[in-house]
């Protein structure tokens, strides 16, 4: 499954990376370094950590294609994220590093800065994919230093869940998500109700994560104008006052109006809303089945929109990535691969039977129309964008600056000028230009 584990799951990339010091050489078995030689089946290893109930269509695919030619064979390992993340880059180091890999885009740049992963220019183009039909936030999301090394396999943006039954009860219109911060935050502070023998409300408008989850703040400091840092890396945002405008004012609302719990896990926002404790949060289509299960009546909406007016959600991507170490052959086979997986019908298959919404934009609706959560997720895609793309530190700039100091802050929103200057004094030595 491609979620919120995963994110946590990258932590571990860092101590791995440790292993390769010194191997920038980057590196592949001897079934990635050669190829087939006159004319027989050229084969291709693929890792990755889809182990989810996203699972059975990435295996489905893999076999369709096996099937469908005689020139490329294509073994899949699927592992968990951490064991995946433990092992690949010392793997590479070793000389037996995979083919190909799919793996969160945000650990593209660990592997391209160590030159282990090439760039994927003979994947597009003449002979390979039309770059036009993938969605363009997913492919954006696999460049380093502005060349594609990775490309998107697994997709989504991330939007509003509402509690209809919730928004009823409080005498807002389920049909009527809001569309804007200020009904937002209404609508949150409407729906935050009762007080428990601790004083805390026993029903909250929302479930903000702000550790181990998917990140909300950025994408409403993304609609104030501010964020961590910019796209290609030479700005730090963190301490702007675009950023120390929204992290106290949303910072407050938790504090004070209390619309959601301080200090929430995504694991501990996902259980408010499926006991029906909360009514809205911010999440991907890897919620839909376990919501389902729990027996919540949600809708669908986009992220509202904030000050600047624009729609602006957070992208999750899983990133197709080929050994630095690939020749002619190995390249030729992974772009008949990749072909394969980006047709209409792999695509229609692959959302249908994962709530994932297609990586290509050449799927039409009606395709999806038996889906209406993935019809949904796929209408928003095209608003999306990267956490912190092309940064190898990724995950320290996440777990280590960031989650640290919105916690801090969720905890003394008077607290926000300091910490946020001190965070960006932290950033600064973790970020690297991305052009």
């Amino acid at each position: 499954m491609f979620g919120r584990h995963k994110a946590v799951a990258t932590m571990l990339v860092g101590a791995a990376a440790l292993a390769l010091a010194g191997c920038s050489s980057g590196g592949s078995s001897a079934s990635s370094s050669s190829g087939s030689g006159g004319g027989g089946t050229t084969e291709l290893t693929f890792w990755t950590g889809l182990t989810g109930p996203d699972r059975p269509a990435v295996e489905h695919i893999v076999d369709g294609f096996n099937s469908s030619q005689s020139k490329v064979h294509v073994t899949m390992q699927i592992t968990p994220w951490d064991v995946l993340y433990q092992k690949l880059l010392p793997a590479y180091g070793s000389g037996n590093g995979p083919d190909l890999i799919g793996i969160d885009s945000n650990q593209i740049p660990v592997y391209a800065s160590k030159s282990v992963i090439q760039p994927l220019d003979a994947l597009l183009g003449s002979g390979g994919v039309d770059q036009s039909t993938l969605v363009g936030p997913a492919v954006d999301a696999g460049k380093y230093k502005g060349k594609i090394y990775g490309l998107p396999i697994e997709n989504t943006p991330v939007l509003l869940y509402y509690n209809k039954k919730e928004f009823t009860a409080a005498g807002l219109d389920p049909t009527k998500p809001p569309t804007t911060w200020d009904e937002w935050i209404a609508d949150a502070k409407k729906l935050t109700t009762g007080s428990g023998p601790d004083g805390k409300p026993t029903q909250y408008g929302m479930a903000l994560g702000v550790h181990d989850t998917i990140e909300v703040l950025p994408i409403l400091m993304w609609q104030n104008g501010g964020g961590i840092a910019s796209d290609d890396g030479s700005q730090v945002l963190l301490n702007s006052d675009a950023t120390k405008k929204v992290a106290s004012q949303w910072a407050g609302l938790v504090a004070n109006d209390h619309i959601s719990p301080v200090g929430l896990s995504g694991a501990d926002a996902d259980k408010l809303i499926s006991a029906g404790t909360a009514a809205m949060e911010v999440n991907g289509p890897w919620a839909t089945t376990g919501y389902k299960n729990a027996g919540i009546d949600y809708g669908l909406a986009m992220v509202p929109t904030g000050p600047n007016g624009q729609q602006i959600t957070l992208g999750n991507t899983t990133s197709l990535a080929l050994s630095a170490k690939a020749n002619k052959a190995k390249t030729d086979a992974a772009t008949q691969f990749y072909k394969y997986w980006t047709t209409v019908d792999s695509q229609t298959y692959f959302a249908l039977n994962t709530g994932f919404p297609p990586v290509t934009s050449n799927v039409p609706d009606s395709a999806l129309a038996s889906n209406p959560d993935v019809a949904m997720f796929s209408k928003y895609a095209k608003y999306a964008r990267s956490l912190a793309p092309g940064q190898p530190n990724f995950a320290s700039i996440q777990g280590e600056v960031f989650d640290p100091a919105m916690e801090k802050i969720e905890n003394d929103p008077s607290s926000v000028n300091a910490t946020l200057d001190a965070a960006a004094n932290q950033l600064k030595s973790l970020l690297q230009k991305n052009s």
